[in-house]
């Protein structure tokens, strides 16, 4: 892909998740789990909860898939932005996230029997980037990103925001973009009784092949009483060993 299209894919990426809630004509989501609050201000299909045990609760993000599947175009270029708030029920901490996705790409290139006329050309990009701000502060937690050309067979990614130590909210947010261009193969027919060109299409695919998985680890933190009476048997326990040492 050429470097001016990159530039191009990123400034739409951009657009496209700062515009996205306010041109989304469906609802937003609002999920709670044992440890988390889960919002988006928009979605065309709802994000759902896949499951919540031991610490760890994983969210499918379906919309992206949606917009980030194979066209049956010659040329495309389809992008998605989405942003996800995430808060910490009281009592938990948001300890780590990952992110995780995968691309599958196609690609055939047309050709004449003989090698003669027009060559066919069939070529693919795809990218991914995710990061991670503080709510309130804009501080940035996590960036990642991944990328591929002309993708054949799958490709998966995972990020992963390191260890976290968040009582507050702060926002997860996903970009990617597939682009493709396909053109054909075109030859004289060799049959002198019907003089007409022949064709053999090229195919470019590329997009999510499966909803991305956000899943985030939680534990929970000690009430300001549970420090207290810890406090209090380690002073205890300290009185203990001095008497026994007098």
């Amino acid at each position: 892909m050429p470097l001016s299209a990159r530039h191009i894919a990123a400034s739409a990426m951009t657009f496209a998740a700062l515009l996205a809630p306010r041109f989304a004509c469906a609802d937003g989501v609002h999920i709670e789990t044992s440890a988390l609050v889960f919002d988006t201000g928009w979605s065309q299909r709802a994000e759902t909860l896949v499951s919540d045990v031991n610490g760890a609760a994983t969210f499918a993000l379906v919309n992206a898939v949606d917009y980030l599947r194979f066209p049956n175009q010659f040329t495309y270029f389809n992008d998605y932005g989405g942003q996800f708030q995430l808060s910490a029920r009281d009592g938990y901490k948001v300890t780590g996230y990952t992110l995780s996705g995968g691309f599958f790409g196609a690609i055939y290139v047309g050709h004449s029997p003989d090698g003669t006329g027009r060559p066919g050309a069939a070529d693919t990009s795809a990218g991914a980037m995710s990061s991670a701000q503080d709510a309130v502060t804009g501080e940035t937690l996590a960036q990642h990103s991944w990328s591929a050309s002309n993708l054949r067979g799958h490709g998966d990614f995972i990020f992963d925001s390191g260890a976290l130590d968040r009582t507050g909210s702060f926002y997860v947010s996903f970009e990617g973009y597939a682009y493709g261009q396909a053109s054909p193969a075109i030859w004289n027919s060799t049959d002198p009784t019907d003089p007409r060109n022949d064709y053999d299409f090229s195919r470019a695919q590329v997009g999510l092949k499966d909803p991305l998985l956000l899943t985030v680890h939680t534990t929970a933190v000690p009430e300001p009483h549970t420090y207290a009476l810890m406090l209090a048997g380690l002073a205890l326990l300290a009185g203990v060993l001095r008497r026994k040492n007098a």
